[in-house]
């Protein structure tokens, strides 16, 4: 399966851990990477954050590869939340925010989740990097690895 990765310039050096990382754990080739700045339009003034939903819908119009990972430095929501790291659609795509995570692992073990969730894996209760995430604390702590009942779901 080929996976798009695109990015804010702001985001450009991380794609390349970030794309080392799927490979090496999902066995995802990469397609290619562009650069793809996020939409006013899904700009929330009230909430001063941009709707991952939207940003999810405006990427799947561009994205040519089976799926895409949008890398982006904005603050994002999804309905009901005050903020969330990223946000994915089965078979579809997914939004990754590296605006609260910022460090490069931290990023490579969110990507690495939501594209867990674009492959069809729920968030997982064992030691593994799907499980759910609430605070930032919550993505340190997990591993950068998938459990075996994760892996054997994933193929990987």
């Amino acid at each position: 399966m080929r996976i798009q990765i695109f990015y804010s310039k702001s985001c450009e050096r991380y794609v390349k851990g970030v794309c080392s990382a799927l490979g090496e754990v999902y066995g995802l080739r990469n397609y290619k990477n562009d650069v793809l700045e996020v939409i006013s339009p899904s700009y929330s003034a009230e909430r001063k954050q941009y709707d991952a939903s939207s940003l999810l819908e405006y990427m799947s119009r561009v994205k040519q590869a089976d799926i895409a990972l949008w890398l982006v430095d904005k603050d994002i929501y999804a309905r009901n939340t005050s903020y969330v790291f990223g946000y994915a659609a089965e078979n579809y795509g997914a939004v990754l925010s590296t605006y609260r995570l910022r460090s490069e692992d931290l990023i490579q073990k969110e990507a690495l989740h939501e594209v867990g969730h674009i492959l069809g894996l729920a968030h997982c209760g064992n030691r593994c990097f799907m499980r759910f995430s609430n605070c930032l604390e919550d993505v340190r702590m997990k591993p950068m690895r998938l459990c075996d009942s994760c892996k054997k779901a994933s193929g990987a």
